[in-house]
């Protein structure tokens, strides 16, 4: 008898902290000068570092790429992302925030400014963010998941209302 060969993939996990920064009427975006996002209209964010949890990464982010401080955040958002014959699966923890101190300022990073909730760059970002961010921005909590081939969306799956359970449904402060 033959043995069976089987093939195992396994598939990194890269998380991500991603912060949506409001202000009255207006969302902070950052046009990307690097990197993966050059060129797209993105909000602060960052893949988590070894030993650091998803708050400190959403905290810190926005500090380093925008110059602000966060005082409080909000977890709304799970997203998923994929890119076809890829074996990394993109995890995007989502936060809100509307509570912040400093003045933005430009980051070799990237260039932000505060944009109009009725004029925001969809058509400079990555496709998903044109699904879910609408969503979000209504006060709604999603969760999704995408498959890019190359840079086009081939598929998607959004949940609106999702639940994070008791620990990551409300606000929290950041001391």
């Amino acid at each position: 008898m033959k043995p069976v060969i089987t093939r195992r993939f396994t598939m990194r996990i890269l998380r991500i902290s991603l912060v949506i920064v409001k202000n009255e009427n207006k969302v902070l975006l950052g046009l990307c000068k690097r990197g993966f996002n050059k060129d797209k209209y993105c909000v602060p964010g960052g893949v988590l570092q070894p030993k650091e949890d998803l708050q400190s990464c959403a905290i810190k982010n926005p500090k380093e790429q925008c110059g602000i401080t966060i005082e409080k955040l909000e977890k709304v958002g799970k997203i998923e992302v994929k890119f076809a014959g890829v074996q990394e699966l993109l995890q995007f923890h989502i936060f809100m925030s509307d509570s912040y101190s400093g003045d933005i300022k430009e980051t070799k990073e990237m260039t932000p400014d505060w944009f109009p909730l009725s004029d925001v760059p969809y058509d400079k970002m990555w496709q998903d963010m044109t699904v879910w961010l609408p969503h979000v921005l209504k006060g709604k909590k999603v969760k999704a998941f995408f498959i890019y081939q190359n840079e086009e969306l081939i598929y998607q799956d959004l949940t609106t209302e999702a639940n994070f359970g008791p620990r990551t449904s409300s606000s929290v402060a950041i001391v």
